[in-house]
């Protein structure tokens, strides 16, 4: 399974007008399971921003990562710095009132499976023609991710798309989701909605922080038309996620792929909050 890449969004209000902290989640557990940039894999951004309810976008500039070396501790265990991503922001008595979307998008990522010369099998995070020591390539494939969440201020308003290749759009009011709740989204890839066929089985999956857990579960739901939702069964933090799988091969419109990867994944989350 691949890696995931979210926004995390929580909202503070003890002392109004309240503030808001984001920070980036990449890997596969809620809220927080990997650095940005490390041993296990790096992500990099082609945007990291804030768009008001308007649609007018304020960049959050992008997440940097640490440089320096790891720290050795006691008891065999290593240190490594890194970055998340964090922001903080604070509002005030003249905010705009409407959904405020936190969204953050990735470059081209590269992760190649193969078998090596010696017969080992490795994986390395380049296209398939950087793989100088490769005996035979497993898998090669692009990955490209789109992550959004939301905060209302004074009032949930439909937040607008953004013209993401794969967009996930939600169809209810996420700043109000209750144990037992319904919720909806909507789903399109290439401004199309994505549809499910007997031959190309598309969902929506979702798991959370007090549901699946390090066991590992998640809900589903087929995409039918666009569109697919779920009745959400636990509070906590909840990430919807979306795989697009498209074939690179000399007829698609990939075509210029070809002999870098075998495989492009595109990939969409929304994170948001549900109370008890």
């Amino acid at each position: 399974m691949a890696h995931m890449l979210w926004v995390n969004l929580n909202e503070c209000y003890t002392h109004p007008p309240g503030h808001v902290l984001l920070s980036l989640g990449w890997g596969h557990s809620v809220p927080l399971d990997d650095l940005l940039a490390s041993s296990s894999g790096t992500v990099h951004f082609a945007s990291y921003a804030l768009i008001d309810p308007d649609g007018n976008k304020t960049d959050l500039g992008l997440p940097s990562k640490i440089e320096g070396e790891p720290i050795e501790a006691k008891g065999d265990l290593k240190i490594e710095p890194g970055n998340l991503g964090i922001r903080k922001l604070s509002l005030t008595k003249e905010t705009k009132p409407g959904t405020w979307q936190a969204v953050a998008t990735s470059k081209e990522n590269f992760f190649t499976k193969y078998i090596d010369k010696k017969g080992r099998q490795r994986m390395a995070q380049k296209s398939m023609d950087q793989i100088t020591n490769a005996n035979q390539i497993l898998v090669s494939m692009k990955h490209l991710a789109f992550a959004k969440s939301f905060t209302a201020v004074q009032e949930w308003t439909p937040p607008k798309p953004l013209g993401y290749e794969l967009e996930l759009m939600p169809m209810t009011d996420l700043s109000n989701v209750h144990v037992g709740d319904l919720v909806s989204f909507r789903v399109t890839f290439m401004g199309k909605p994505v549809v499910t066929s007997p031959k190309n089985l598309r969902y929506l999956t979702a798991t959370s922080n007090s549901f699946g857990g390090p066991d590992g579960f998640f809900i589903g739901a087929y995409i039918m038309n666009g569109k697919a939702q779920f009745r959400i069964p636990a509070a906590g933090q909840w990430v919807a996620n979306v795989y697009v799988k498209q074939d690179v091969t000399p007829e698609s419109y990939l075509k210029n792929l070809v002999g870098k990867c075998t495989t492009v994944y595109y990939a969409g989350t929304i994170s948001f909050n549900v109370k008890p």
